[in-house]
This record gives structure tokens, C-alpha cells and sequence, in this order.
């Protein structure tokens, strides 16, 4: 896993949060399998550091969700 620390992917960013996009597909096939590795490893480590998620219910969360949405 130190591996995948050390490979630059700090130009890498998909646009989609939970069904990717065309372009997110595409620039995902466009990697490595090394760099495929590194994001998947940052990103985890980004959600063990964020730690743990807040006790909201569904009806408070779709709230928030159309809210946002309204924006």
C-alpha cells in the first residue's frame, strides 16, 4: 500500500459524487492500474479521517438533499 502513496495523482479529480459520468468512465479507464490503486487508497484514508458520520435520519438527510437541491 506505501506504494500507492508515492504515485502523483494530486491532478486527478472526478466530477460525479455517486453514479459517474461519461467523462468520470472515461478518465477512469485512461489510468493505471497503479493509479486506480492510489486513488482508491486516498480516498479511503480520506474517510477514515473524516470521522464518524453524524446520527441523522432518512427524512432529515432527503431534507437536507432538496434543500441543497433548491439552492
Amino acid at each position: 500500500m506505501s506504494e500507492a502513496k508515492t504515485i502523483d495523482i494530486s491532478g486527478i479529480e472526478f466530477s460525479s459524487t455517486v453514479f459517474p459520468s461519461p467523462e468520470d468512465r472515461a478518465l477512469w479507464e485512461s489510468l493505471t492500474p497503479a493509479q486506480r490503486l492510489a486513488l482508491i487508497t486516498r480516498d479511503e484514508e480520506a474517510g477514515f479521517r473524516s470521522g464518524v458520520a453524524r446520527n441523522a435520519s432518512m427524512r432529515e438527510i432527503f431534507a437536507e438533499v432538496q434543500a441543497e437541491i433548491k439552492k
